[in-house]
């Protein structure tokens, strides 16, 4: 058997400056999107010499925008008291 993939292009909206930050992408509102690591991104935007307000409020802003293609902004929580220690053999957390 010969499996054939095709290649598909996907256009995203990426945020000058903040590639750093990004960590993959998600679906929104039926489409594939670029996914951002909030934390990050606020530490890039504070590194460009503006205040963690300043930076929360701008991620908020672009965050309430319903537009195709509008990113998606993601907490990432990796303290390992929540998940436990370790997890089962073959088990993930997501």
């Amino acid at each position: 058997m010969k499996l054939i993939y095709d290649m598909v292009d996907i256009e995203v909206l990426a945020i000058e400056g903040l590639d750093d930050a990004i960590i993959g992408s998600t679906i929104r509102n039926g489409r594939e999107v670029l996914a951002y690591n909030y934390d990050k991104a606020v530490d890039i935007i504070k590194a460009a010499g503006h205040s963690e307000e300043y930076a929360e409020e701008w991620i908020a802003e672009v965050s309430s925008k319903e537009f195709d293609g509008a990113p998606a902004f993601i907490y990432v929580d990796n303290n390992q008291e929540f998940y436990g220690p370790s997890s089962p053999a073959g088990t993930t957390v997501h």
